[in-house]
């Protein structure tokens, strides 16, 4: 999945290109909340559920590699995973993103 999530910086400017598009989240700042409140909500959700509505994306897309939106999909995964590492062994760890200004 590594190999085929677009990094970070890249998913920020996909997510702003499809802004028309009305994904739950058009920047890393949005993104990383939503999947930390995923991560530590109360209860399990299908990825389905959550990333198709965060991306503005099709369930289909899941099944199609080599597409911006399954890179898209592969980067969110393994953000979800990061975190889920992070708050189940060294939560104090725990940083989220937040725009910075100079």
């Amino acid at each position: 999945m590594a190999a085929a999530a677009m990094p970070l910086a890249e998913l920020e400017q996909w997510l702003q290109a499809r802004v028309d598009q009305h994904p739950a989240a058009t920047g890393l700042p949005m993104l990383d909340g939503y999947v930390a409140a995923i991560v530590a909500g109360p209860v399990s959700m299908s990825p389905l559920d959550w990333i198709c509505p965060l991306l503005a994306i099709d369930a289909d897309a899941f099944n199609h590699g080599g597409t911006p939106e399954f890179a898209a999909i592969s980067a969110v995964a393994l953000r979800h995973n990061e975190i889920s590492q992070i708050l189940s062994t060294t939560p104090n760890q725990f940083a989220p993103m937040h725009r910075r200004q100079p």
